[in-house]
């Protein structure tokens, strides 16, 4: 049978924090084309934001090196921070317990090696991610009260900045992000002119916040990606942390994700190197079974 786990990331609470499927299963035999479609059925079937799978490592296999993989219900994506998360707590919870391993390599196809390490005996995980860049752009007026609308946005648009690498669109409000504010499935049909629309598969809302306890608040719509509203978006908050960083003019940094579930992610920007670490928790929810013998399956 193939073994799934559902994982609550950037969160210390069950039922808090962005929902993850991690799949372990795999992680002896090599990534292809036929496993993919296979993947994308089982991430369907589970239909949450994101599921993980890991397969055998390229470069050295070792049991703290792995492939690694992230596909929403409706397709495989580049990057995904919270079932990245999920996975590393997965490994060290369930696969290496007993192993004096501290730090996880994953090789993936489009972004580079990843790593996961832990950060005390807690439980908290730090993931080592390539920075976003997200740079100033201008859109037609027109398309930004298209999107206000879809939105349902009562504030004023602060600044509009694009990161090409996360493919997100951040939009700063001038003022606090409220509860009035709807995810739409018709973001889709925002016409944006074709020198973006092939870098826009996600909108980052944010602002600055109001509390000492963070330094910046947001919430991210995919629907391009098969996702009205993610809880918590680890790989928005590699666009977010260089966005803040550069406007504080500091290097670390609280966000606040500020969806129905909510979820904390400490930011740290490593211009110099350009990374960025993001640091939380994460809490297994359920273990299941699908209802497969992998031995069947021909890859």
């Amino acid at each position: 049978m193939i073994t799934i786990y559902t994982v609550d990331s950037f969160t210390r609470e069950l039922f808090k924090g962005n929902p993850a499927g991690v799949c372990t299963s795999f992680q002896d035999v090599s990534s292809s084309t036929n496993l993919d479609i296979f993947f994308q059925k089982i991430a369907t079937e589970m239909n949450i934001s994101e599921t993980a799978f890991i397969t055998k490592a390229n470069n050295s296999p070792s049991n703290s090196r792995y492939f690694l993989q992230w596909f929403t219900p409706t397709n495989e994506v580049d990057l995904c921070g919270h079932a990245t998360l999920a996975t590393g707590h997965i490994l060290f919870e369930k696969i290496l317990q007993n192993s004096s391993v501290d730090e996880l390599v994953f090789e993936t196809k489009r972004v580079g090696e990843l790593k996961v390490k832990k950060c005390d005996n807690q439980g908290r995980l730090q993931l080592d991610f390539p920075m976003g860049d997200p740079q100033p752009i201008e859109i037609d007026n027109k398309i930004l009260q298209e999107i206000k609308s879809k939105l349902n946005i009562t504030q004023n648009i602060h600044d509009i900045q694009l990161c090409k690498l996360t493919r997100k669109l951040l939009i700063q409000l001038s003022s606090s992000i409220d509860d009035t504010i709807k995810p739409q499935q018709s973001l889709t049909e925002i016409k944006f002119p074709e020198t973006i629309s092939a870098f826009i598969r996600g909108i980052i809302l944010t602002s600055k916040s109001t509390t000492t306890t963070y330094d910046f608040i947001s919430r991210y719509f995919a629907p391009w990606n098969g996702i009205l509203e993610d809880p918590v978006t680890g790989s928005a908050h590699t666009v977010l942390a260089v966005y803040w960083s550069r406007l504080l003019n500091k290097t670390l940094l609280y966000g606040y994700q500020k969806s129905t579930r909510g979820g904390d992610v400490e930011c740290e920007f490593d211009e110099k190197n350009q990374r960025v670490f993001l640091r939380g928790y994460a809490v297994t929810v359920m273990q299941g079974h699908f209802q497969v013998q992998p031995d069947t399956l021909h890859f």
